[in-house]
């Protein structure tokens, strides 16, 4: 059995391993590896009809290890992280699936200090977890132990977030957001209008089936809509759990986390801020980013797929900025992992002191035609038992050459191979990528694991 991706453990919510009796053993299985000595567990979770009962479950098994739970309530992944950072709590658990659908939900694990746990923790933990499901294990109800809310904390995170720019900052200027029904739908409208924009908010009521659903940040032509219409100074979409953002320029144009990262690269090297001169990308980033960089002369590192990859790394090289394409953006000096409001008012702050568009500021980045495929497979057979695959992907890198390149990789938390092509022919690297997809897919099926 193997629970963890690249986020913790995902799955379908009604399904194992997000059955009662599993989630409390996952719950004891954390509580068990930690020092009894602290003030608990602080637990955070987006809207989800699914994440109130997975709350129980967990603060049963929890409970049963002899440590208490905070109850954070609805809020966004990241003030759970900087809670940990700020306060004296043993660990944090986020009850989310980020980006997927209302049926899905996942269980995402913080250090004390606020950090994704390391792979060799999780291996553990999965360890641990095997071993009890194996046993049957029973847990034992304890009564004695008292959950506390933990709302009153949220407070400690809108005034980090407030302090992070001037006051008054976008006093006058309309700013539409979408918080895609999530976590962000309450606190991102207030940090907003305390910081006196004319805020267009859409998709901010959450009714445990919409989270993501045709809005957010995997559908940002929504807000984009939005802001053409309103003829607002830029846009932002959230993701369900609002570690992720996207933003939209004044004219309605989508400029993803290629794009946020590059400006905001820009802008610290131009002011002597940029730590090392570095910046920490994935794999999945646009080829014209690399390029734009390195005329730039900024040093780039590429790092594995996932946020806390892009930490590690940043760690590694001692820089301060790093991301995802999909709008994880990590603010080291800020934060310890991607935070969708704390992103989006860092770049806010940089538009508005360099009294520049979010246009004008994208306008030296020229990105390369990009086709992803999301092909869904019934299992994950590894890519180097596929050889007819990785011949067809080998030959497809040299006709593209230095002009294009090829990314054949799994999805971390969703049955999908993904198929990533870049080149300055659209036409021609749509049909490379169903090529290689078609042939992956016929090769997975005689190839079961």
């Amino acid at each position: 059995m193997k629970f963890f991706g690249t986020d913790g453990i995902r799955g379908k919510a009604s399904e194992f391993p997000f059955d009662n009796k599993t989630v409390s053993l996952i719950g004891y299985v954390l509580a068990e590896m930690l020092d009894k000595k602290g003030n608990g567990i602080l637990i955070g979770r987006d809207t989800r009809q699914s994440g109130l009962r997975i709350l129980k479950a967990l603060q049963t098994g929890i409970n049963a290890a002899g440590i208490k739970v905070i109850n954070l309530g609805v809020l966004p992944t990241a003030a759970v992280s900087y809670l940990l950072k700020n306060n004296n709590y043993q660990a944090g658990i986020v009850i989310s699936a980020s980006h997927n659908p209302y049926t899905d939900n996942g269980i995402k694990f913080f250090s004390s200090k606020g950090l994704k746990l390391p792979d060799k923790v999780e291996t553990k933990l999965e360890k641990n977890l095997v071993k009890y499901i194996e046993q049957k294990k029973v847990l034992k109800n304890n009564s004695k132990i008292k959950n506390l809310s933990g709302k009153n904390l949220i407070k400690q995170y809108e005034k980090f977030l407030l302090s992070l720019v001037p006051k008054n900052l976008l006093e006058g200027k309309k700013i539409a957001i979408d918080c895609a029904n999530g976590a962000s739908s309450k606190i991102a409208v207030d940090v907003f209008e305390k910081l006196k924009a004319k805020v267009v908010v859409i998709n901010n009521k959450p009714d445990g089936k919409n989270i993501n659903f045709n809005c957010g940040a995997l559908h940002p032509e929504v807000v984009a809509q939005t802001v053409k219409k309103q003829k607002a100074f830029c846009g932002f979409a959230f993701d369900g759990d609002a570690d992720r953002v996207i933003s939209v320029d004044e004219k309605g144009n989508v400029r993803d986390g290629d794009y946020f990262l590059g400006v905001v690269a820009k802008y610290l090297k131009d002011n002597g801020k940029l730590k090392n001169n570095t910046l920490v990308i994935t794999v999945m980033a646009n080829l014209g980013l690399l390029k734009a960089a390195k005329e730039q002369k900024i040093n780039v590192v590429t790092s594995k797929v996932g946020d806390r990859y892009v930490y590690q790394d940043l760690k590694k090289y001692k820089a301060i900025l790093g991301g995802e394409q999909s709008g994880h953006i990590i603010f080291k000096q800020l934060l310890d992992t991607g935070d969708g409001l704390t992103s989006a008012l860092q770049l806010l702050n940089i538009l508005i002191e360099q009294n520049k568009t979010l246009s004008a500021m994208c306008g030296w980045i020229k990105k390369y035609p990009q086709i992803l495929i999301n092909q869904k497979v019934k299992t994950k057979v590894p890519l180097e038992k596929l050889p007819e695959t990785l011949k067809f992907i080998k030959q497809t890198e040299k006709k593209l050459g230095n002009d294009g390149r090829v990314l054949v990789r799994y999805s971390g938390t969703e049955n999908l191979l993904r198929v990533m092509i870049e080149g300055k022919n659209k036409t021609e690297i749509k049909k490379l990528a169903q090529q290689i997809a078609k042939v992956a897919v016929i090769e997975v099926e005689k190839n079961k694991v």
